[in-house]
This record gives structure tokens, C-alpha cells and sequence, in this order.
């Protein structure tokens, strides 16, 4: 393991992060709301690259191209956070990153997090995103990328779109940067609390509790919302997945593989032992910047 890795990991650790994820619910949505008062959109100054903001169903959108002109391609990328955390600056950091290894527009959206909403609102703002993406951008065109709650988001937008009567394209590429799920099986349940004394950022408290921030009081929540690996993959050409072994979300890992072999899914899975959760899109690191390079090197085919 590299000396940036070890840095990054004792920083998490030593950030209480964790600490956070196990807090009784009615301390951790006041913790939640606290730290989403200094995240969310956020319009660079710089000259890094253009920057556009853009609305869809009330919510913000940031825009970054290389130039004005559109490219090609497009890649909707979700932010992480247990559908509960709002992005900070460090995104859009790495999302110009993106834009210049892939040449590709990136869409960054805001969407609507479960300390105010339903996860469906979340699907709904995400897909018409897409839906907008695939009208400019054309079919085949447009690929979509995430980490964590994003990750799961990225594959998730491929099952909504299979709930469609008129269904959109799929994703040219769906990148997926430990995704994770409310666990549902005894096996899944059983790796994640395995992983939990190691997992430096995420608590398997907040898998237990997570499904009720996630419903926002609605019963008739589509379950593969709740249960990502549940979904309908049908014409989903190629996943990739990205986990560190030690995570609390690698436990998902298993469904995850076992829907694609159910829909005839190609998948590839790169994983590394000892990362911090989501590791491959902090590129600041020896391992993590190789495997950062190796998902842009995909989404720019």
C-alpha cells in the first residue's frame, strides 16, 4: 500500500466520519443537515473548464465541457452520501478530471436527498437528466458514473429505464464506484458486518436504518430502489464495479454480479485490499490514481 493510501486512511479514521454513520437517527439527520449546509451546488471560478448551471425539476445541475461546444458524448455522474449526503467542492474536482481524460461533457446533478425526499424523487430528477442527456447527446452517446448511493444510482437508471412503457437507450458505459444497496439476504448482511470493524468511513448501522430515510414515509417505493441488485438489467451491454475488499458495501458485490449473469450482463469488478470506501475516485494516490485511469480510459470509448 502506497504512503498516499495509508495518509488517506488514518485522515478518515481520524475524521469521525464513522462515528457519525452510527448515531441514533434523530442525531445523525441533525449531523446530516449540519454538514449540508456548506455542500451542494457549487459554480467554480476557475478557467479549469466551462461551467454551465442547468435545472431539471426544480433541482440544479452543473454542467462542465471542455469548451463550449458539446462533445460527442456525455456522462451523467452521481455523487455519493447514502442518498443523504450533498456533494462538496473535492467533485468537481475530479469531474474535470473526467472531462479532460474522456472528452466527454459531464452532467453533475443535484438530486433530491432523503433528509427532505422520497427516493423516488431522486429517480425521477436523475432520469430526466438522462432523458435530456440521450435528446442531446443521442443514443449510445451517454454513459452514467457514480460512487457509493451514485454508483448504485448509475446501475439504477437502467432498471427505472426497464419500468418505462417507452424506454430511453441504455448507458453506452455504466461505471460504478462501490455501490451499495439496503442488504436483503443473510450472505450480504454477513460481509458487510464483517467488513465493519475495517470499513474506516461507513457504519453498518446506517444499512439497518438507511431503507426509512430512503422511503420518507412512502409504502409503495419500488423495491429495486431499495434492493438496486433486484432491478431489471435487461439490455445493459457492460457494468463496471470498483470495491475495496474492506468496505462495508463490498458485500453488495455479490448481488450485484449475480444480476448481471441473471440479464446477460458483462461485468468487470476491480478491487483492492485495504482502500478507503470509494478510494478509486479520490485520484491523489498511487492506486487510486491507476484505477481512476482506467475507468476514464473506458468512458472515453
Amino acid at each position: 500500500m502506497s504512503l498516499g493510501a495509508k495518509l488517506l486512511n488514518l485522515g478518515t479514521r481520524m475524521s469521525g466520519m464513522k462515528k457519525k454513520y452510527s448515531l441514533p437517527e434523530d442525531q445523525f439527520i441533525e449531523e446530516v443537515r449540519k454538514m449540508n449546509r456548506s455542500r451542494g451546488f457549487y459554480m467554480p471560478e476557475d478557467r479549469k473548464a466551462v461551467y454551465q448551471k442547468h435545472e431539471v425539476m426544480g433541482h440544479e445541475v452543473l454542467i462542465v465541457q471542455k469548451q463550449e461546444k458539446l462533445s460527442e458524448r456525455a456522462i451523467l455522474y452521481f455523487f455519493g452520501g447514502g442518498m443523504m449526503i450533498g456533494p462538496d467542492k473535492g467533485d468537481v474536482d475530479v469531474i474535470v478530471k473526467l472531462v479532460n481524460r474522456t472528452g466527454c461533457d459531464v452532467w453533475f446533478p443535484m438530486y433530491p436527498l432523503c433528509t427532505d425526499h422520497c427516493i423516488t424523487e431522486a429517480y425521477e430528477m436523475a432520469y430526466e437528466c438522462y432523458r435530456q442527456l440521450i435528446e442531446r447527446y443521442g443514443a449510445g452517446n451517454v454513459s452514467t458514473c457514480g460512487f457509493s448511493s451514485g454508483g448504485a444510482l448509475a446501475i439504477g437508471i437502467a432498471a427505472y429505464n426497464n419500468t418505462m412503457k417507452e424506454k430511453l437507450p441504455m448507458p453506452r458505459h455504466i461505471i460504478a464506484v462501490s455501490p451499495g444497496e439496503v442488504p436483503w439476504n443473510d450472505e450480504e448482511r454477513a460481509i458487510m458486518q464483517k467488513n465493519n470493524p475495517k470499513d474506516m468511513m461507513v457504519d453498518y448501522a446506517f444499512m439497518e436504518k438507511v431503507e426509512r430515510y430512503e422511503r420518507h414515509g412512502q409504502d409503495d417505493v419500488p423495491e429495486f430502489m431499495i434492493h438496486i441488485s433486484k432491478g431489471d438489467l435487461t439490455g445493459v451491454d457492460h457494468i463496471h464495479f470498483v470495491y475495496s475488499t474492506d468496505e462495508v458495501l463490498y458485500g453488495a458485490k455479490q448481488n450485484f454480479i449475480s444480476a448481471c449473469v441473471k440479464y446477460g450482463v458483462k461485468y468487470t469488478v476491480r478491487e483492492r485490499t485495504g482502500m478507503i470506501h470509494c478510494y478509486a475516485m479520490l485520484p491523489y494516490f498511487k492506486e487510486s490514481k491507476k484505477d481512476f485511469e482506467e475507468l476514464a480510459a473506458i468512458l472515453a470509448e
